[in-house]
């Protein structure tokens, strides 16, 4: 059952809208590839190695916050959603503590996404008192200066996991890209030197994606290279593509990056028969409407909408109600009298 429930959420949150004039058709060989490398559903397996590492009271790193200056200063609507989803859930199913980390100016949406999903967000102090809260940690974007962070986050908070939802990582030259090739590294924090030190002291690490430019997608590089158009041939100077180098021990693709989340919830959900931990319509709803009031944009049109990569918010309730059907389904059994 976990297998045929894995393969309904992997078949919704990888459903492809995009507006027309952006990349399009690619989500599913993306998913095809990130399959083939990993073997069994994606957020399945992401929510079954999630539950295998978080004991109660362990702390997870959550890393969010994507887009650039000047048409994304304070991030997309794609990622903080997500990103606060699995807040919620990896603390009201696994008794987990997030430390969600970004740059700066990305702070104020991914925190008004978690208060949205019903965190508290607060101080370290607080987190490690209770449950129920979540606490955030700006991220430098120097690259000497963020290898020390990431050592000294790791040091204090002894994670059990560190996560990325949508989140851009460096290509093979160590720049950062867009999904169309533009350069994006100097307003990028370096996060990925948690993801490679977290490696190193074999910390469960998880990467969610939908253009092979993200954190985790160095699992399925060289299919990146070559399924997206600016994979091996960016716009900017260095002329490597966009594609991410950063591997992680779960890759997750969706049609965005939220809903990606969204189905490591759902997943962790049915695994921990719980329906409620999937977050309901009417938090999502409130959710991206804070992420937009909080001034991210929707990754379209660069617009404090609640939109998300071109599609309406009424979208992001019907996937939400969609999953928290199946899981609910998944775990009821009928005797059919007829």
């Amino acid at each position: 059952m976990p297998e045929i429930v894995g393969d309904n959420v992997d078949r919704l949150v990888t459903v492809e809208m995009r507006n027309q004039g952006i990349v399009r058709g690619n989500i599913a060989q993306l998913y095809s590839a990130a399959r083939t490398r990993l073997g069994e559903p994606l957020a399945m397996l992401a929510a079954k190695r999630l539950r295998a590492a978080i004991k109660p009271g362990g702390a997870v790193i959550i890393t969010t916050g994507a887009g650039s200056w000047p048409w994304l200063p304070n991030g997309e609507t794609d990622g903080p959603p997500g990103a606060a989803s699995l807040a919620r859930a990896i603390t009201l199913g696994l008794g987990g503590r997030s430390i969600l980390v970004s740059e700066e100016r990305k702070l104020p949406p991914i925190a008004s996404s978690c208060l949205a999903a019903g965190l508290v967000v607060d101080d370290e102090a607080t987190l490690r008192a209770r449950s129920g809260v979540a606490t955030l940690t700006s991220f430098s974007t120097d690259d000497a200066a963020a290898r020390a962070q990431a050592r000294q986050l790791l040091d204090d908070w002894e994670p059990q996991a560190v996560v990325a939802v949508e989140k851009l990582g460096p290509n093979a030259k160590g720049e950062f890209h867009s999904l169309q090739g533009i350069n994006a590294s100097e307003d990028a924090a370096k996060v990925h030197h948690l993801f490679a030190l977290a490696a190193e002291r074999e910390i469960l690490t998880v990467g969610v994606g939908d253009g092979g430019n993200e954190i985790g997608c160095g699992v399925i590089y060289e299919e990146t290279r070559r399924i997206m158009p600016a994979g091996s041939r960016c716009q900017c100077p260095c002329g490597d593509g966009m594609a991410c180098v950063v591997g992680t021990d779960a890759l997750v693709i969706g049609a965005t990056s939220n809903w990606a989340a969204y189905g490591i919830s759902a997943c962790l959900a049915f695994l921990l028969r719980d329906p409620t931990l999937l977050h309901d319509a009417a938090t999502e709803q409130r959710v991206i409407e804070q992420c937009a009031l909080a001034g991210a944009g929707d990754g379209m049109s660069g617009m404090a909408i609640p939109w998300v990569d071109g599609t309406s918010l009424e979208v992001q309730r019907a996937v939400v109600t969609m999953l928290g059907m199946i899981v609910a389904n998944g775990l009821r059994t009928i005797q059919r009298p007829f």
